[in-house]
């Protein structure tokens, strides 16, 4: 179930492994699911909002969600990318799920659904595969950097 964690640490994975801001590309890969502020607003105004926050949860709706966002930086374009790799990390992972209802992907073409129906909204395996995923590439990431730095010690004695 790609949840809120999953989301989190895909986007990280992807942020460190493509050497971008990880935290511009966690927060995009978040920023689909502020969608679910209409559960909030639902229970504060006592009246159904979703068909409000719908189209955040659709590509278009998440870049204009990232472009207001990065409005917020000194370098626009050095925001936007790694929020829009963080969005794209967002849909592939909810593409796999199998929902009571899929995501439109072509809004505002067409409110036709996708998915695949891999994953069970309820099966936390992904989330555990996320975990791992996150603590190897942390691992691996602590490895060369300590290497790399080892190396460049010693060349720095011969020097």
């Amino acid at each position: 179930m790609p949840d809120w964690l999953t989301h989190s640490l895909i986007g990280w994975i992807t942020g460190k492994t493509i050497k971008l801001d990880i935290s511009l590309v966690v927060i995009g890969s978040l920023i689909p699911d502020i969608s679910k502020l209409y559960l909030v607003s639902a229970w504060l105004l006592q009246r159904r909002t979703e068909t409000f926050f719908l189209p955040i949860h659709t590509p278009i709706g998440a870049v204009l969600i990232a472009c207001v966002t990065a409005l917020f930086f000194q370098n626009m374009k050095k925001a936007l990318i790694p929020l829009g790799i963080g969005i794209a990390t967002h849909f592939i992972l909810d593409f796999f799920l199998l929902n009571v209802f899929g995501d439109p992907l072509l809004f505002p073409f067409s409110w036709d659904e996708w998915q695949l129906g891999l994953i069970r909204s309820d099966d936390y395996t992904m989330t555990i595969i996320a975990i791992v995923a996150a603590v190897v590439v942390y691992f691996l990431y602590f490895i060369y950097k300590k290497r790399k730095f080892i190396q460049n010690k010693n060349l720095r004695f011969f020097k």
